[in-house]
């Protein structure tokens, strides 16, 4: 008898029984999961790219004490936020987004990891946050006026604001979106404003002087609030190419999804799988790819096998390389131009059949690379995004730019501001940004230039008259030099020629 009791309290406690109850218990990751943190992968080359500096937004880094500072003013912006509508209170707010609290739980792909004193500093969370994001959006977008002048220390500190927008843009930085737009619509803006503007339009205008101009699309296409992940997403929208709908329409049809660039104004402008496992490229460089999230890999549908000669057309060769093969290089666009009404996207980068390769102009900052990389994480996060623009971006130019002498090259031709000072720096921003980074042969976007540079690099011919340019045509009094050096020895030849005929006759 004692032995079964101790033979049934041994099974109890058992590491069988133990593993049974925690396999069958375990929480399924929801198909609503959209906000994750970064993988060890990507996040290993930089770190301080996806940590915030200032603020903590959503679970992921609350309560960390080198963030607390901040909220003190998430307190002060809720109370400003509550007084755009008369007689909203905290308790309304409260009990909105206490309906709302499971969905926004569902976003988060790694909650699981993170330790919450009780269930209502979740919520208390989303509120301190969400109104803080929604009342900050709405003093910075200015298409609505407050009715009475507020101190307030973040927009009189230039660099205070400028690291609250990066913040806000970091992967593991977000809200979800319809908790902000359920606080924005309990609010009156303006009695004197007919019509409240959308949620997503007062972002566009909030976020816009910090993105590059003249280098991405700043119009908003029609896309649903509903259908908006969160801020980081709405801004990769902001950057797609305009005459690219149709991807937009495949990213609403997804039900999941697995910097700043421009620095504040007075500061100086603005900045800018195929399942292989390790790529050779025609630089010298090998591309480690790897599954970027490791559920996506057991929900990705089967793709078809790619062909070899297919992948090779996806690698290009050096600035440098392509320069000797007779490619030239030409910007598009302006930096400093505002006046201009010209669209220019930052992906929109030819190659057309007089050998000249055009890239969209920009700036190099030192927040480039923080806005880069998070976009970047966004996509290698999100499982049906097709084609990943600044992943297969980000691949190109590290294809292009091997040693300081391409970057070099690319800065005389003013297709980059080099405002990272080094040569080197830029080198090495590029040549980092894909390490961890997976991509896709048969939908990278670049596919096609890539197979008609390499189409031109092939032809001795373009080579031969790139040499010859180089050589005898690389300034106008070589130029002049050549062309007289020409005119003598067919005047020589001739005089030759006259002198043998007559001396015939």
């Amino acid at each position: 008898m004692i032995e079964d009791m101790e033979g049934a309290m041994h099974l109890q406690d058992s590491p069988i029984r133990i593993l049974s109850e925690k396999i069958k218990n375990v929480k399924q990751l929801s198909l609503e999961a959209c906000i994750f943190k970064v993988h060890e992968k990507l996040r290993k080359t930089n770190p301080e790219a996806y940590t915030p500096s200032t603020i903590s937004i959503g679970p992921y880094h609350h309560g960390k004490s080198e963030l607390r500072k901040m909220e003190r003013s998430k307190e002060l912006y809720t109370q400003s936020f509550l007084e755009r509508r008369a007689g909203l209170r905290v308790e309304d707010c409260w009990k909105k987004l206490k309906d709302l609290q499971g969905r926004a739980e569902r976003y988060y792909g790694d909650l699981d990891d993170i330790k919450f004193v009780d269930n209502d500093d979740f919520l208390k969370m989303l509120l301190l946050d969400g109104c803080f994001i929604v009342e900050f959006v709405i003093r910075q977008s200015r298409l609505v006026m407050r009715h009475k002048r507020i101190v307030d220390p973040i927009f009189k500190i230039q660099v205070m604001r400028s690291n609250i927008f990066r913040d806000m843009l970091l992967l593991e930085n977000q809200l979800p979106f319809f908790v902000l737009q359920a606080l924005y619509d309990m609010i009156s803006i303006d009695h004197h404003q007919p019509v409240k503007p959308e949620f997503s339009e007062m972002v566009k205008c909030a976020f816009e002087h910090w993105l590059p101009k003249k280098t991405v699309t700043i119009s908003l296409p029609v896309y649903p609030s509903q259908e908006i992940k969160h801020l980081l997403q709405l801004v990769h929208i902001l950057c797609q190419p305009q005459n690219n709908s149709g991807q937009i329409q495949q990213q609403k049809a997804c039900s999941s999804s697995c910097c700043f660039w421009k620095q504040p104004q007075g500061q100086g402008g603005s900045i800018g799988g195929s399942d292989i496992e390790s790529q050779s490229l025609s630089n010298g460089q090998h591309r480690h790819k790897h599954w970027a999230c490791f559920p996506c890999k057991f929900w990705e549908q089967p793709q078809q096998t790619t062909d070899v000669h297919e992948v090779e057309f996806c690698t290009i060769r050096t600035a440098s390389e392509l320069q000797e093969a007779g490619v030239r290089f030409k910007k598009l666009g302006k930096i400093s131009d505002t006046t201009s009404n010209e669209t220019i996207c930052l992906f929109d980068i030819k190659f057309n059949h007089g050998g000249v390769l055009e890239i969209p102009s920009f700036a190099l900052y030192d927040s480039t690379e923080t806005f880069f990389r998070n976009l970047i994480a966004y996509e290698q996060h999100s499982r049906y995004m097709r084609p990943k623009y600044f992943t297969d971006y980000a691949v190109f130019m590290d294809d292009l730019i091997n040693t300081e002498k391409d970057v070099n090259l690319l800065r005389l031709k003013d297709v980059f501001i080099n405002g990272l000072g080094d040569d080197k720096e830029v080198t090495l921003l590029f040549n980092n940004l894909c390490k961890g980074v997976t991509y896709s042969s048969n939908d990278f976007y670049y596919k096609d230039v890539c197979k008609e540079l390499n189409r031109h690099c092939k032809k001795p011919w373009n080579a031969a008259m790139a040499k010859l340019r180089r050589n005898y045509f690389h300034s106008p009094w070589a130029g002049i030099s050549t062309f007289a050096a020409i005119l003598l020895l067919s005047l020589a030849i001739a005089q030759t020629v006259l002198t043998a005929l007559g001396l015939h006759k």
